[in-house]
């Protein structure tokens, strides 16, 4: 086995992520040429080229994709035997990944930046869109934390309800519709708005309670496909828009209409469908149970998750 430079590893690490000599030299502070220099080194030492320039970037080879989840483990495993098991946010210097949906970005996220930036302004947050690849982020380390609704999860994940979400049907103030309770032929035929993601719920790969969890509360909740459908959008706040300015009609998740309602004039309706609901929670890896890092940063978004 040849003898590797740990410091090698983490470059190749960065690289294996970016793929790109650019960005990695950005985020590990090194130049270019230093990056070029240590991929040399691994090349050397491993035997294998490791990475090809490819159109969209440098793409691993069958040697590079083998090696790299065992190097990300072995690195964080590295970074928590040195940590610190005591974090004192004000004095912190470190940077967490969040994987979250445009529903909590929107409605959790901003707040959090700003509780974290005033208790911890030396910790960066990094916020990224929620994809199919999420179980193999959490594992590699790629991902601190998770904000979704989950389902039949692995035994190595860890999970904590934040809150339960309902979903309420809305309208423009001005829709005939929003004036006293709809019966059910009168809702049966109102023209409206679906929110789609373009593929179904799946549950902890996709994960995202934006168009997904519409769909997954309308299979839980029995309501049939009744009425026009008139159109699709991807997120509960251009349904919101949509639906001020026109007769559509919508489901879309109650806070984010309870916070986004009043200045796209819509109104929410008294259907005579059931509510239903989904909890939504936090997700992170088993391995990461002692970071107490980590346990602080659960700890700020459960308190504004309460004030939700």
């Amino acid at each position: 086995m040849p003898e590797v430079d740990l410091n090698l590893l983490r470059v190749f690490d960065t690289l294996y992520e970016l793929r790109s000599v650019t960005r990695a030299a950005e985020r590990l502070g090194l130049t270019q040429s230093a990056i070029s220099h240590a991929l040399r080194r691994l090349r050397d030492a491993l035997d294998d080229p490791l990475f090809v320039r490819a159109p969209g970037g440098l793409q691993p080879t069958a040697r590079a994709a083998e090696i790299a989840p065992g190097i990300r483990e072995g690195l964080g495993q590295l970074r928590g035997a040195l940590s610190p098991t005591i974090f004192d946010p004000a004095t912190a210097s470190r940077r967490f990944t969040i994987a979250a949906g445009s529903y909590f970005c929107a409605l959790l996220v901003p707040s959090l930046i700003a509780a974290a930036r005033e208790a911890a302004p030396g910790i960066e947050l990094r916020v990224l869109p929620m994809g199919p690849d999420l179980l193999t982020e959490l594992d590699e380390n790629v991902v601190d934390l998770a904000l979704g609704a989950f389902t039949r999860m692995p035994a190595r994940l860890r999970t904590e309800p934040l809150f339960r979400e309902e979903m309420v049907w809305i309208a423009a103030a001005d829709n005939p519709l929003a004036h006293g309770p709809l019966d059910r032929e009168r809702f049966a035929a109102a023209p409206r708005l679906t929110i789609s993601v373009g593929r179904p719920f799946e549950a902890l790969k996709t994960a995202v309670p934006e168009g997904a969890l519409e769909r997954r509360l309308i299979a839980e909740t029995g309501e049939a496909a009744a009425g026009a459908d008139a159109g699709a959008v991807y997120d509960s706040l251009t349904a919101i828009a949509i639906v001020g300015r026109t007769d559509l009609i919508a489901r879309v998740p109650k806070r984010v209409a309870k916070r986004d309602g009043r200045p796209h004039n819509i109104v929410k309706l008294d259907t005579p469908d059931q509510a239903g609901g989904i909890d939504l929670m936090m997700l992170w890896h088993s391995k990461a149970d002692d970071d107490a890092g980590l346990a602080w940063l659960r700890g700020l978004i459960r308190e504004i998750a309460a004030g939700l």
